[in-house]
């Protein structure tokens, strides 16, 4: 039985909300963690509202692998709120993403580590990422090496679940908005208010991290959540004296709201090719 390390380098964060009795991809998700060549971890995982089937996967994890942490006093389902419940246990000075149905290849934390060794002035660190949409490898996605503010206005240049942070810069930031106003966009809230103080993010130019998107393009999003979106870029654009030049991109997500499925599929569609025609 592996053993859990006294003080952990890694805290690894992950909120779950699993409802699938099929829990193939959590455990996939949950492996890649645990097997993860850097090994000097504890893996914090905030389960409420999960099928049985998810809760005694996880049960059953944490009895044979004592680095798994479960947190189930939070009671709530929103991703913020777990994020917060698992980062107050944290003990680790870098603390790692993961979601419950992506996949960390194993030099993941090994590689990003090293990224934060090498450029003490970056407060956290991303990665490229491979696309995976029905089970089936649709794509992949890469990022600016060292992202600007310019670089959040059209989508966030990093990948939420990819990322390992400084625990230092999580304080500062103060963790995850629980306003309901930043409900499904928590994360391009949370890096915007780092730039904001002035820390700033790099991703490595590989991809460490299978990603899952919906199985359309706009993935279920509400024109509710596309407005809290709106309204938390303009929050955060405000903040950092952007408006009112930035003023297109704080509507831009209802504008994207109102084009027809199709239309988005072969926008993003297009955008692919031509990412892998720059590769």
């Amino acid at each position: 039985m592996p053993t859990a390390p006294e003080t952990p380098a890694v805290s690894v964060l992950m909120g779950v909300l699993y409802r699938r009795e099929d829990t193939g991809a959590l455990k996939r998700s949950v492996d890649s963690i645990l097997n993860q060549t850097f090994s000097e971890l504890e893996f914090l995982i905030c389960d409420d509202g999960s099928s049985p089937a998810a809760k005694a996967f996880l049960d059953r994890t944490a009895g044979e692998d004592p680095r798994v942490r479960l947190i189930r006093t939070n009671g709530r389902t929103d991703l913020a709120s777990k994020l917060n419940a698992c980062f107050r246990e944290a003990r680790g000075s870098y603390l790692a993403r993961m979601d419950d149905d992506d996949r960390s290849l194993p030099e993941r934390f090994e590689k990003q580590i090293r990224a934060l060794e090498q450029h003490p002035g970056i407060a956290f660190v991303g990665s490229g990422v491979r696309l995976i949409r029905s089970g089936s490898v649709w794509g992949s996605r890469s990022f600016p090496e060292f992202p600007q503010v310019k670089d959040f206005y059209h989508t966030q240049p990093f990948i939420h679940p990819a990322l390992m942070f400084r625990r230092e810069a999580l304080e500062a930031a103060g963790g995850y908005s629980e306003a309901s106003r930043q409900f499904l966009c928590e994360d391009y809230d949370l890096l915007l208010r780092m730039y904001a103080k002035g820390l700033r993010g790099m991703n490595l130019r590989e991809n460490l991290l299978d990603y899952t998107i919906p199985a359309t393009a706009k993935g279920g999003r509400r024109m509710s959540h596309r407005w809290n979106e709106a309204v938390t870029r303009y929050q955060r654009f405000r903040e950092l004296k952007l408006l009112p030049g930035a003023w297109p991109y704080v509507i831009r997500p209802l504008a994207v709201g109102l084009l027809p499925n199709a239309i988005l599929e072969r926008i993003k569609a297009k955008n692919m090719i031509k990412k892998e025609e720059k590769k």
